[in-house]
């Protein structure tokens, strides 16, 4: 019980935080910026856009899929979202992923927060399979992640939600895609998860753990 009063104020306060994701704040799209300090690194190509407070990097192309030009952030830093897409038979495959810091909320409670939002975006939606994730080489990262159907604009809809706990950090990474393409849409993820899986954020030194 005492768990379950714990998660409930801790999800008002990060349902507000997670709320600032969908809301644009002051933030610029950067395409063809100038190369960065190691250009060498082919992770960070010209165009690459780098969360400050975390140091995750964003390239323009990653595994077969283009980031988009629109960000949404909150001014602290702490809650920052940017999209992807990448095209399979006239089908969009559109993901977004999020970095985000959230007290004391592990993956699977962070999932919890939100499945519901997700869950309203779609009719008839139905939960396909929900439990923990393991990030394949990446054993000490806690993840969760839920996998659902339902309708978008009476068009059978596939979507999920993968919630990581790096500590400091959360990331989330939403997709989206039409019912027909599951398969190879599915393989189209696992590409990029793979891609994004060598990036670690930044933990911030807090004053409690400063020297």
């Amino acid at each position: 019980m005492l768990t379950k009063l714990k998660l409930t104020g801790f999800m008002s306060a990060a349902a507000l935080a997670l709320t600032l994701a969908s809301s644009p704040a002051a933030a610029e799209c950067v395409i063809g910026s100038a190369p960065l300090f190691d250009p060498f690194a082919p992770y960070k190509e010209p165009g690459a856009i780098i969360h400050e407070e975390s140091g995750f990097i964003f390239p323009a192309d990653i595994a077969g899929f283009r980031r988009q030009c629109e960000m949404t952030t909150d001014f602290s830093g702490n809650n920052f979202e940017i999209g992807y897409l990448r095209d399979f038979e006239g089908h969009e495959i559109e993901i977004k992923i999020a970095i985000i810091h959230l007290e004391e909320l592990n993956a699977e409670d962070h999932y919890k927060i939100v499945k519901p939002d997700l869950l309203a975006q779609y009719s008839s939606a139905a939960v396909v399979s929900e439990g923990e994730y393991f990030l394949s080489g990446r054993p000490e990262i806690d993840g969760y992640q839920g996998i659902f159907d339902g309708d978008k604009d009476s068009v059978p809809w596939h979507f999920s939600v993968t919630a990581l706990d790096y500590g400091y950090w959360d990331a989330r990474l939403t997709a989206s895609y039409p019912q027909e393409i599951d398969s190879a849409a599915q393989e189209a993820i696992m590409e990029l998860i793979t891609a994004f899986q060598w990036q670690t954020p930044d933990a911030v030194e807090t004053e409690e753990s400063a020297p």
